[in-house]
């Protein structure tokens, strides 16, 4: 393979990963569950304690929920 040929197959492999990275494939995302109360009354003083990583962790432990809706809970005390 000569050098046009490789930077011929460079320029078309960059191409079709820049235009396929820009295609909107599947649906977009659902909005994150309502925060189980209980949960978050469980979780607030773990928030102000420890902060907010160990927070959703405690969250998820105890719903069994998802990070993005952990996330979204905690973030919901915090404000």
């Amino acid at each position: 393979m000569d050098a046009s040929t490789a930077y011929l197959l460079i320029a078309c492999a960059f191409a079709a990963g820049f235009f396929l990275g820009r295609l909107k494939l599947g649906d977009p995302l659902e909005p994150p569950a309502p925060p189980d109360v209980d949960a978050l009354d469980a979780v607030r003083p773990i928030l102000e304690r420890e902060g907010k990583i160990a927070a959703i962790k405690a969250y998820r432990a105890r719903t069994g929920g998802g990070l993005r809706d952990a996330k979204s809970a905690v973030d919901s005390l915090d404000a």
